[in-house]
């Protein structure tokens, strides 16, 4: 394991043991704020670093940055269970400060994740949802009425707050498919709808997606192929440096009409693959094409601008991620691609730091766009009505408010078994998830 993988995992260890750490640490001042007893709030878990008691609380840093925890009982000393008789603890609070209490957690890593997504935006810049430059020849152009300035309200009738949610509705869609914008004019004000109509041709093509900047081989890096490349059989592989195509440079502006003009015959296309220069002898597929969308949209600006984005990032994840539970239900997506675990993260978190084509800047602007995720991530993953998590504890104080009573206690066992299995089962589910990733 070489020292930068090593220095990937400390950095997402730490970095999800702060960010769980502040989930507990809004149930504590949320806590001490409405008068109830606190008894514990420990950093992280393991065996204990450092300790100190304060006000009656115990507070304790510990080695392991895998998460923190807040404790609201007494300890019986004898038997080493939890004692809930004392009228100050949060089980015998009034239900409206147990629920305020249980959303203070995911509340804060709302927030924690809104100031993440800002940070990193005054740092690197935004898009906004904004129509720019109209550019000829595009779907945009096509409809006569987008102006530019104009503001993307909805897609295909689903409402979008940001460019990620933009960009995941354009990725559902096919090339050739028609789409609908509802729009908000700049000059008027007024709410319109543009459909935007592909123009489809066909024409032979390689199959492949390169890089739009050369290499240092002077040739296309791919990054993606086409199963229908080469009539079904795929010659050209990921990574290959296409360098050029019947001896034509692919720097040569001509190069992109030997393959139109080819007409299916055979071509030959010269590319480097580890290192090694060669030639195949390929036929063109024909695909069919479009004009490009011509969505092309602003960059923020004004604090305006910053503010609305980081609010509206953390629903944007939050949404996507129900859409995406979704799918996988509906067998859309498989399940593996939604759930991630520590590893999965780990994994993500070294592809970014062992990138030597990435510079220092886009990395660090990748790892804060992925800790807002993340902290984003765990306030949902805590809303979901899963008996150990904060989701339950809200169902369960409504319902007790809608009952006017509490459950039973066999009833809550009952529960909290349940919950602990299914826990132990999204665990294990997660680091599996993570493994099949891995292994593709």
């Amino acid at each position: 394991m070489s020292s930068s993988t090593i220095f990937s995992i400390v950095i997402c260890l730490l970095g999800l043991g702060i960010l769980a750490a502040i989930h507990e640490i809004g149930h504590f001042f949320v806590a001490r704020l409405l008068k109830i007893k606190v008894y514990e709030l420990s950093i992280f878990v393991g065996p204990k670093l450092l300790g100190w008691t304060r006000k009656g609380v115990e507070y304790s840093i510990r080695l392991i940055p895998l998460g923190a925890y807040v404790r609201f009982s007494e300890i019986d000393e004898e038997t080493g269970e939890l004692k809930d008789d004392n009228p100050e603890n949060l089980i015998n609070q009034a239900r409206w400060k147990r629920l305020v209490v249980s959303l203070a957690g995911p509340i804060m890593n709302l927030i924690l994740g809104s100031i993440i997504f800002a940070i990193c935006f005054s740092k690197f810049g935004y898009l906004v949802l904004r129509q720019n430059v109209i550019l000829e020849d595009t779907q945009v152009a096509a409809t006569q009425v987008i102006e530019p300035g104009d503001e993307i309200l909805s897609f295909n009738g689903r409402k979008v707050l940001t460019q990620l949610e933009l960009s995941y509705y354009l990725d559902q869609v096919g090339s050739t498919e028609e789409i609908t914008l509802e729009m908000r004019s700049k000059r008027t004000g007024e709410k319109y709808e543009a459909v935007l109509t592909p123009d489809i041709c066909e024409q032979y093509m390689l199959g492949v997606t390169h890089y739009s900047e050369l290499d240092e081989n002077q040739g296309w890096h791919i990054v993606e192929v086409s199963s229908q490349q080469n009539n079904g059989n795929p010659l050209i592989e990921i990574g290959d440096s296409i360098i050029a195509i019947n001896g034509t440079p692919v720097y040569d502006p001509s190069v992109v009409n030997i393959v139109s003009d080819s007409n299916g015959n055979p071509i030959t296309v010269t590319l480097i693959r580890e290192g090694q220069q060669m030639d195949l002898q390929l036929t063109p597929t024909m695909i069919k094409t479009t004009n490009l969308r011509g969505i092309n949209l602003e960059e923020g600006s004004g604090f305006g601008d910053l503010i609305r984005q980081s609010v509206v990032f953390p629903i944007s994840f939050i949404r996507l991620s129900i859409d995406s539970i979704a799918e996988a239900i509906a067998g859309n997506i498989p399940a593996y691609d939604v759930v991630s675990g520590p590893v999965g993260i780990a994994s993500v978190v070294s592809d970014v730091v062992e990138d030597k084509e990435t510079d220092n800047s886009e990395k660090y602007e990748m790892l804060l766009f992925l800790a807002g995720g993340i902290s984003v991530g765990l306030a949902f993953t805590n809303l979901l009505p899963i008996p150990g998590l904060d989701g339950n504890a809200i169902v369960l104080t409504v319902v007790e408010m809608i009952r006017g009573k509490k459950l039973s206690r066999k009833a809550e066992q009952v529960i909290n078994v349940v919950g602990f299995c299914m826990i132990v089962l999204l665990l294990i589910f997660a680091l599996a998830s993570d493994i099949i990733r891995l292994s593709r």
